[in-house]
């Protein structure tokens, strides 16, 4: 009989997670949720809870087995050979209801430690496994306190489709089940394999294709000030300086490297300064279209390479989120300060365009081409 943990209800939902990783442990088969359905779910460790799953449910399903990671760096481990535009991929689009097909080829994978029949339930008589993060608190916190890795399916009722809610679970399909409410967004993930730098969609699911192209952008983001003078010449030079490299590779009209720019102290929808908007038509580019933009999280977390327009810049950003400290960087290769040409005549907005030109120039030429993605 399935015993329901209601999350929401709990005095204290520590204790249901630890009631979850305590029966995964145990070898027994745990339903939790996700943001797209509720998931079956069996220890790594435990090749008769794998199997359980495997029976339980049916392989022509959409996804079939997967392997549950717990962030985009420990794909590593079973991955070694992972390359650098699938990693990237991974880091910018987990948590979410993508699953990226890899291959299984390297002998020093995590995976050959464990008992050879979770490969093969993992594998389905091919060499490429399917990982990935779900989005969920309890998910989340049961992957983070159990040992070893985290096999899944999703789980499915009476007729087959994906299960919706925990009564939706066909009963005796698990020792425990963990309650969090429906699913916030019902439906299958999206399966994608990125080969070098290739990238396919095997399986259309929730995130469509333009998502993904979204999601696997190369950014570059200048920032400054107010984001009215330095980031935004920075911008227009490197977006013009874009489509002249990478126009050739596009897919289908679409550049998959793009430059943004924004204000540690932006009030957001200014216009470019008359001084910035006319030095940077000597250079082949216009600021006419601009709206100034604060600076956020999302943007920050969306960013491949963050460029600074001095030093103050750059301790906001590495002090508001230290994570991301890896990819700030001042946009003058030689660690000199752009100074700030607001209310200056425009002879001094032409000598801060002619830097950001050269240091642009720069930048464009350290771009890694292998981790950037064309769709096929």
């Amino acid at each position: 009989m399935t015993k329901i943990l209601d999350w929401k209800k709990s005095d204290d939902p520590r204790d249901i997670v630890h009631l979850a990783v305590q029966a995964l442990a145990e070898g027994h088969v745990v339903a939790l949720p996700s943001s797209c359905s509720y998931l079956l779910v069996a220890s790594g460790l435990q090749v008769g809870a794998v199997n359980e799953i495997r029976e339980l449910t049916s392989l022509a399903s959409h996804a079939g087995l997967s392997l549950m990671v717990r962030s985009a760096d420990e794909t590593l481990d079973y991955f070694p050979e992972i390359g650098p535009a699938a990693r990237r991929f991974a880091k910018k689009a987990w948590p979410s209801p993508i699953m990226l097909s890899l291959q299984d080829s390297h002998a020093s994978s995590v995976l050959r430690c464990l008992d050879p029949q979770i490969g093969e339930a993992l594998a389905k008589n091919s060499d490429r496994i399917s990982v990935w993060q779900p989005h969920n608190e309890v998910l989340d916190h049961v992957c983070r306190l159990s040992s070893g890795p985290l096999i899944a399916c999703q789980a499915t009722n009476q007729r087959g489709q994906i299960a919706e809610t925990a009564a939706d679970l066909v009963a005796g399909q698990c020792v425990v089940a963990v309650d969090d409410g429906p699913v916030e967004f019902p439906g299958n993930p999206t399966i994608v394999q990125i080969d070098n730098n290739i990238g396919r969609i095997l399986k259309l699911g929730l995130v469509d294709e333009h998502t993904l192209r979204t999601i696997s952008q190369w950014v570059v983001l200048f920032v400054c000030t107010g984001n009215t003078c330095r980031s935004p010449m920075a911008q227009a030079m490197m977006l013009r300086k874009i489509t002249e490299r990478f126009s050739g590779i596009s897919v289908h009209g679409e550049i998959s490297v793009v430059a943004l720019s924004a204000g540690v102290s932006a009030f957001g929808g200014d216009p470019a300064s008359h001084g910035a908007a006319a030095a940077i038509r000597g250079f082949g580019a216009s600021l006419d279209h601009h709206q100034s933009t604060q600076l956020n999280s999302n943007l920050v977390d969306q960013a491949d390479l963050i460029l600074a327009m001095g030093t103050r810049h750059r301790h906001v950003i590495v002090s508001q989120w230290p994570n991301v400290a890896h990819k700030v960087h001042l946009i003058a290769p030689n660690g000199s300060e752009i100074a700030d040409p607001y209310g200056g005549p425009l002879e001094v907005y032409q000598k801060c365009a002619q830097q950001l030109d050269d240091h642009t120039s720069y930048w464009i030429d350290q771009l890694d081409t292998k981790a950037i993605i064309q769709w096929q």
